[in-house]
């Protein structure tokens, strides 16, 4: 009976943890002091490891030239075709475009969903080019749809969740800065305050993504009605997004930070390339954010459920 209680207690307080950590003001506040660390790595102070090199070997393997992007990520360059400089990173961003294109298969999504979707594979498209190319033009065809979907979904939460319809000067400061920054020349002035700028608007955006879906997710859980059932897979979707964004962040620092040592992994290991895996769990990230803003947009409806299709999550309603 004793070890009955201490497993019901423990139980308990575990649930108690994971209440509190989905609490908006929680989350908005963990990804606030998580997002000093990243903007860091990402262009403040980017990891020697991963900062980039010039590679005589690269330019000799590879037909689009030695490369000159920010960073050469920890995968070897050139391993399997003189054409894509980083293989497995590249294949890795295909997760980034399946899973939004199965979305709107299988949902009637509103407009603004549909966007943020669109967004989602133009990352993904981009992304693929960068890793292929390691070149600065295909790593601003990566970094500029992120500042726009994260300016989609902050707009998209934001209308929601306050009624504010923040659109115009959202869209109006991404492009001011899309433009600046593909008009300017890399290592100029204006160039680096703008992509500063971007780096910190994203940075902003997350923190509010962050607190709009958990707060979408609270509202849920909130009803009393039939669709309860919709309000608790609602708290299991938000649980898995942050456990995934989590992970991916996880991955993220340790390839970039230490690098040389996963290269050199004891008894035989081989790399494990953490880069690939931030690309698949950010995916499944985004997925269950397009899901949480889905299952908003129907929140009224006494039908409201989420199912499950080949292992991923269909909003019913």
């Amino acid at each position: 009976k004793l070890k009955r209680v201490c497993v019901d207690v423990i139980c308990c307080c575990l649930e108690i943890v994971i209440t509190l950590a989905m609490q908006p003001w929680v989350v908005a506040m963990a990804l606030a002091t998580l997002m000093c660390f990243t903007s860091t790595c990402y262009f403040f102070q980017i990891p020697e490891e991963i900062r980039k090199k010039e590679s005589s070997q690269a330019a000799s393997l590879g037909i689009w030239g030695p490369p000159d992007a920010e960073f050469n990520w920890c995968e070897e360059d050139y391993q399997l075709s003189e054409w894509i400089a980083e293989p497995v990173n590249t294949a890795s961003c295909v997760a980034m475009i399946l899973l939004p294109l199965l979305f709107l298969a299988t949902h009637e999504a509103t407009g603004d969903v549909v966007t943020i979707a669109c967004m989602e594979v133009a990352i993904a498209i981009g992304s693929m080019l960068f890793h292929a190319t390691l070149r600065y033009s295909m790593q601003l065809a990566d970094e500029i749809p992120m500042i726009w979907y994260v300016a989609a979904v902050v707009c998209s939460c934001l209308k929601r969740l306050k009624g504010l319809n923040i659109h115009f000067w959202a869209y109006g400061w991404v492009a001011i800065l899309s433009i600046v920054i593909l008009a300017t020349e890399q290592h100029s002035l204006l160039h680096e305050i703008c992509r500063g700028l971007m780096t910190l608007s994203f940075s902003s955006g997350l923190v509010v993504i962050g607190w709009g879906i958990s707060a979408m997710a609270s509202r849920l859980a909130a009803r009393e009605d039939k669709s309860r059932r919709a309000g608790k897979a609602a708290a299991r979707v938000l649980q898995a997004a942050l456990l995934m964004f989590a992970l991916s962040v996880v991955c993220w620092l340790l390839d970039n930070y230490h690098c040389t040592r996963l290269r050199y992994l004891p008894g035989g290991i081989p790399y494990p390339h953490l880069h690939t895996w931030w690309h698949v769990f950010i995916a499944g990230t985004l997925h269950c954010i397009m899901v949480l803003l889905h299952m908003d947009s129907y929140r009224h409806s006494a039908h409201l459920d989420l199912r499950f299709l080949a292992g991923l999550p269909v909003v019913h309603a």
